[in-house]
């Protein structure tokens, strides 16, 4: 399987169909939460649009990362939730409802965001004498195509067939897993392509583990500095540390967008790091029920 192949087309086309088929798991009646719990949402996407990405800022610094893990950190970071987060909180008897809301906001918003915040990071940590940026405009439009486009296309599917979709939701949750651990295998051989994979997850391992961490507690302490209820801190705790992988690696990897392999290495650790998290969050939910 070439480089190419799997840059331009693998990836990208696995982040399409987890977007499609998170979409087809949601409503447009889902944006209307912010009108019925507009504190859970609001303290949600600031946890994870801007708490997040701080603490990974701070992070890269305080550890003196190298280039590419310190913009694959952010990369990562600043990356939305997705279909994993909500499986996690449906599993952990959290509050799905929210969880879908907030992954189906921070899909929209992480749009304009993401760009800023990558190219901010390319300026702040970026290889001396080199220049490298996303130029705004393409990269808004080409995360809207590989995210906002099959996302509202499932979720017309969602609207027209209302039944059917309810009837696959659950697979297509599971079937989103898969599909993330293709893209995590696709990672892989890029990385291989280049030097010992090995060697890559090790230097990533340490930064990813820690911020994976920390936004979790980060995401439960700021849900329970705003009273909130326990289902709703831990869902608010899951979207925080639980982000989109796939579309990190992607922004990272595609050569429509910074065409970086070694950028996509936290991301990819990252994805595997959240499996081994997410089975503590699922034990302690339904260990400790928030029912």
């Amino acid at each position: 399987m070439t480089t190419q192949f799997i840059s331009t087309l693998l990836l990208p086309g696995l982040l399409f169909l987890i977007m499609l088929g998170m979409g087809m798991t949601l409503s447009f009646n889902d944006f209307k939460r912010v009108g019925t719990d507009p504190k859970g949402i609001f303290v949600g996407l600031g946890s994870q649009l801007i708490v997040l990405p701080m603490i990974a800022f701070l992070l890269a610094i305080v550890m003196n990362l190298p280039t590419y893990l310190a913009i694959g950190l952010m990369i990562i970071a600043a990356s939305p939730g997705g279909a994993t987060s909500n499986l996690y909180s449906h599993l952990s008897k959290g509050d799905t409802a929210l969880s879908i809301s907030l992954t189906a906001f921070s899909s929209m918003i992480t749009i304009f965001t993401i760009p800023f915040i990558v190219n901010y990071s390319l300026s702040y940590f970026g290889i001396p004498g080199k220049e490298m940026h996303l130029p705004i405009m393409k990269t808004i439009y080409n995360i809207f195509k590989l995210t906002a486009l099959p996302t509202f296309i499932g979720m017309l599917i969602h609207l027209k067939y209302p039944v059917f979709s309810k009837k696959i939701e659950f697979v297509l949750k599971w079937l989103s897993g898969g599909f993330i651990l293709l893209a995590l295998w696709g990672m892989l051989t890029l990385l291989g392509k280049q030097g010992p994979v090995l060697n890559y997850i090790l230097s990533a391992g340490p930064s990813v583990i820690i911020l994976n961490v920390i936004t979790l507690g980060a995401g439960f302490g700021i849900a329970t500095l705003f009273k909130l209820d326990i289902k709703r801190r831990a869902t608010i705790s899951i979207e925080t540390g639980i982000q989109n992988g796939v579309m990190g690696m992607t922004i990272a990897a595609s050569p429509a967008l910074l065409g970086n392999a070694e950028f996509a290495v936290s991301s990819g650790v990252y994805g595997l790091v959240m499996c081994f998290t997410g089975i503590f969050i699922i034990y302690f939910g339904n260990k400790y029920s928030m029912n």
